[in-house]
């Protein structure tokens, strides 16, 4: 639980939802008496999950400026007895935090008066263009409360919808209370912002102490995560003396290759990736070696209102087979002779087998593959081939 104050915490939950969840930056409310605009900070509107370190619960007022607010008089005429409310909704709860006025602490606007109000002024006593002393009550509701009791010292806040509504409203004992304007925003499109980013490996190999053993030297690299992130992808040979761990961390601290870095004396490939998979290059990486374990592990930056925050996947590991003693011969799948029909004709290949002929190796790149190791690389060519990444000349 944070120990602030009911009404810091209930106005920077107000600005919270604003910040996150405005699409546009802006929303805009006008009718013939007022107007009433919210701006969110650019780079925060942009973050992709609420992390509650960095919001400055706890600044009293003097926290980044995270929303700003415009009201403006638009007419020629002073309007009194004015006041503010702010509601706050989470789509999974409903209502969690509801600040008002006091109602002996209404204020005014001078003809066409514009006044400025942000998340710090909302913690305060006063609100700067405004000559009266403004007070707040109110804060979070039942079921806001029971809503900041479940983070349960989380750092992030639940994925969900949430929303804001500001209402300015004119109070008098002839009339009550007669809402004058209102504006409110909600995270665009259906889908909510999420509470954590999480991204799963699939292949090559698995935990460190599942011992698999793979024989290709360019394994393709495949994990499942969110779409358009990017990920950094490193691969180290292991280490007497140093833990997977520490091995991986230390790598991390270096810039990849790509951006001016160098791949440290037990680091085999660092780069960066936009998508879920990635096959082993044949160059700007070290060559695997028969015998030899590694490890590989990917991590994101995400952003996180003003700050950045590194996520990282487990740790997997792979030892790379050493050779067998003899070629043994590819066998041939129906996929695999699909493959080699596309690389080499229809008729040459029919000639060959009536020939006697079969498939030991082939060659790719200077690079010899054989066996079940062979029949992968076939399979991925014929991939390629049906999704048009790789196209044949005529004459193949």
């Amino acid at each position: 639980m944070y120990t602030q104050s009911v009404k810091n915490i209930s106005a920077f939950l107000v600005l919270l939802a604003v910040i996150f969840f405005v699409p546009n930056k802006k929303a805009i409310a006008q009718n013939q008496t007022l107007s009433l605009e919210i701006e969110v900070n650019d780079i925060l509107s942009n973050s992709q999950f609420i992390g509650l370190t960095n919001l400055g619960l706890d600044s009293e007022g003097r926290g980044p400026v995270l929303v700003q607010s415009f009201i403006q008089n638009l007419t020629t005429e002073v309007i009194d007895n004015l006041h503010l409310e702010i509601r706050v909704y989470a789509g999974k709860i409903g209502e969690i935090v509801n600040v008002i006025t006091r109602p002996r602490t209404p204020f005014s606007l001078q003809p066409m008066q514009s006044i400025y109000v942000t998340n710090n002024t909302l913690s305060e006593d006063g609100v700067p263009g405004i000559t009266e002393k403004v007070k707040f009550d109110g804060g979070l509701t039942v079921a806001g409360d029971e809503f900041i009791e479940s983070l349960d010292g989380s750092t992030t806040l639940p994925a969900d919808i949430y929303s804001i509504e500001i209402i300015v409203f004119k109070q008098t004992n002839e009339t009550g209370r007669v809402d004058l304007i209102s504006a409110s925003a909600e995270i665009g499109g259906a889908v909510p912002v999420s509470e954590s980013v999480d991204f799963f490996l699939r292949t090559p190999g698995d935990v460190t102490d599942a011992n698999v053993e793979i024989t290709n030297p360019y394994p393709q690299f495949s994990w499942e995560g969110e779409q358009g992130i990017e990920y950094r992808l490193l691969v180290v040979k292991t280490s007497e003396t140093d833990s997977p761990e520490s091995l991986l961390q230390s790598a991390r601290s270096s810039a990849p290759p790509s951006e001016g870095g160098s791949l440290l004396q037990y680091e085999n490939l660092d780069v960066r990736i936009t998508g879920e998979t990635f096959q082993y290059p044949s160059s700007g990486a070290v060559p695997l070696e028969a015998g030899q374990t590694y490890y590989w592990q990917l991590s994101t930056s995400i952003q996180s209102g003003v700050n950045f925050e590194e996520r990282t996947s487990e740790i997997w590991s792979f030892k790379l087979a050493e050779p067998e003693t003899t070629e043994p011969t590819i066998v041939i799948t129906e996929e695999t002779k699909k493959a080699i029909i596309n690389l080499v004709g229809n008729g040459r290949f029919e000639n060959l087998v009536s020939s006697g002929y079969t498939v030991e190796s082939f060659q790719i790149d200077g690079v010899t593959y054989s066996g079940s190791q062979a029949s992968i690389i076939l399979a991925e060519l014929l991939r390629k081939i049906e999704a048009g990444d790789i196209v044949l000349s005529e004459g193949n």
